[in-house]
């Protein structure tokens, strides 16, 4: 169900959001299509109040979500006990905040809620450009972790992604692709695994969406 409360705060952080307004706009347009409360389970929380550019600010956006949605519920976790002390200070009481490792908490939140995810947002571990091998397997392992508190209309979101072209520079500095742009950054091998089971790619950009990350069988 839509709420003007939540759009009218919404829509004055746009142009604040940048690269990713576009797609945080397209995950709670879906969560209104529900019209029912949801549940968000985020790795990695706010811990820089304003930074709306920088880290999105996601446990602010997704607490208000809640505090406009009557029976929604935020979940949170991070392994820095100084980033969860900072998010307790932003958020209300719709918030559930654990310090610790992402992976097991998300596995002992599977153990208890299988099939109740409405979104999952991963954005736990900072991108290397360098180097992003590391965070993109530890979002795969996140997704792995929470499976069966997955739905096939559970929306997966991953955070810090972006688009690799594959070419070669040619005369006149010319890039000629030799393959279509690849989805890269943190959501490298969830990207990866979601086309090996046939999940649908619901938006890209800096954040990139999936929904069908649990088939039906």
């Amino acid at each position: 169900m839509r709420s003007d409360d939540f759009w009218n705060y919404f829509d004055a952080l746009r142009i604040s959001l940048k690269l990713r307004a576009d797609t945080f706009a397209a995950m709670f347009q879906r969560m209104d299509r529900l019209d029912r409360p949801v549940v968000i389970v985020e790795t990695g929380c706010t811990r820089t109040p304003g930074n709306w550019g920088g880290d999105g600010n996601s446990t602010v956006l997704f607490d208000r979500y809640a505090q406009t949605h009557p029976g929604s519920r935020v979940f949170t976790v991070d392994i820095d006990a100084r980033a969860t002390a900072a998010c307790r200070a932003l958020v209300s009481e719709h918030v559930s905040i654990h310090t610790g490792d992402s992976v097991k908490y998300l596995q002992s939140l599977a153990a208890g809620s299988p099939g109740q995810l409405d979104l999952l947002y991963l954005d736990s571990f900072d991108l290397d450009h360098g180097n992003p091998v590391p965070s993109a397997v530890h979002h795969l392992m996140e997704l792995a972790a929470i499976a069966p508190a997955l739905r096939p209309d559970t929306m997966v979101v991953v955070d810090d992604a972006f688009m690799t072209l594959h070419g070669v520079h040619a005369a006149a500095g010319q890039f000629v692709a030799i393959r279509p742009p690849t989805i890269d950054g943190k959501a490298r091998f969830v990207a990866e695994y979601a086309a090996r089971i046939e999940a649908e790619l619901i938006f890209s950009g800096y954040q990139c969406g999936w929904i069908k990350m649990k088939p039906q069988h």
